[in-house]
């Protein structure tokens, strides 16, 4: 990442990788649901076990760079205790208990061979994330494109590059 790239753009550069990611997710559930050969789900399975070390690694990256660079700076102008920036978190939290409840089922299905908890949360998962990134990039980043000064993107974008 440049430390001259604008951290909102580094920020949208992020949400393209995560929506690709749960294009992809969103694929597997549809065929796992359609695919009858105990195999082929099993192949299905070890996708999965791939999105969710993305989660675990790229995505916990993008939610720190947020809440430990940006948020607390746009913080000092909107307020974290309540609106946009809370809600933020809140969906960040939400988001990290769905992946935690989504690698249990799969790797509880080796067991049950039920994947229907598995589409359920799976599902659950793409609609937060995507609405959450709809609302970061259509409300938040506006706010903070409007609040934030030249100074105090350059030290956003220097935090966020410190985060690994």
């Amino acid at each position: 990442m440049d430390t001259n790239l604008d951290p909102i753009t580094a920020l949208k550069s992020d949400h393209e990788a995560v929506r690709a990611v749960l294009n992809n997710l969103g694929g597997y559930l549809k065929k796992i649901s359609s695919v009858s050969s105990d195999g082929l789900r099993n192949n299905l399975i070890n996708q999965l076990n791939e999105i969710t070390a993305f989660i675990d690694r790229d995505l916990e990256i993008h939610f720190k760079k947020e809440e430990e660079a940006l948020f607390p700076v746009l913080g000092n102008y909107i307020g974290t205790e309540t609106g946009p920036v809370h809600v933020m978190l809140i969906e960040h939290k939400n988001s990290r208990e769905l992946s935690s409840e989504f690698k249990l089922k799969i790797n509880g299905y080796q067991q049950s061979k039920d994947f229907k908890p598995i589409t359920d949360i799976g599902n659950s998962f793409i609609k937060l994330l995507s609405e959450h990134i709809d609302k970061e990039e259509n409300i938040l980043f506006n706010m903070a494109d409007i609040q934030l000064s030249q100074n105090e993107k350059r030290g956003i974008m220097l935090k966020m590059l410190a985060i690994k």
